[in-house]
């Protein structure tokens, strides 16, 4: 087993499932960017970030995202239907955290392409549901890891 493999279930195992309201939130939330900072190097969350419960993003797109990262203003959006008592809805949070971690470190800026981006953070989460025993769920973010976090040519910012 790998240091990120034991960050990784150390993380599992302190999450557990998500207390009710802010604080229980917050927890989670500080216990997950923990494991992402053990396993990255980025600089550890000194406050709870700023969560909600809504459409992601405008369009389409929002209603098949599960959450979404707005480097502007430090707000995650998470789908008003996702349940953070399961291992699948904070990985997701963990995912979104990801990219709070990436763009808090300045890290963003040396990405390739926006797409990389996404990489580490599916790359993460799946990490996370391989520890948290959902194989297939890990699986399928690996998929993810590896279509979406592609840099294309024609991308802006490649």
């Amino acid at each position: 087993m790998t240091i990120r493999s034991l960050f990784l279930v150390a993380a599992l195992t302190l999450a557990g499932p998500a207390a009710a309201g802010e604080a229980g939130l917050c927890a989670l939330a500080l216990r997950l960017d923990a494991m992402i900072t053990a396993t990255t190097g980025d600089p550890a969350l000194t406050a709870c970030p700023d969560i909600g419960f809504g459409v992601p993003v405008a369009g389409d797109l929002a209603r098949s995202q599960a959450g979404a990262y707005d480097p502007a203003t430090g707000r995650i959006n998470l789908a008003p239907d996702l349940d953070l008592a399961t291992p699948q809805g904070q990985g997701y949070l963990l995912h979104e955290l990801v990219h709070a971690a990436q763009f808090r470190s300045g890290r963003a800026a040396g990405f390739p392409c926006p797409a990389a981006l996404e990489a580490e953070a599916y790359a993460l989460q799946a990490d996370f549901l391989q520890a948290a025993g959902d194989s297939r769920e890990a699986v399928l973010m690996r998929l993810l890891a590896g279509q979406l976090g592609r840099c294309d040519a024609s991308e802006p910012g490649y």
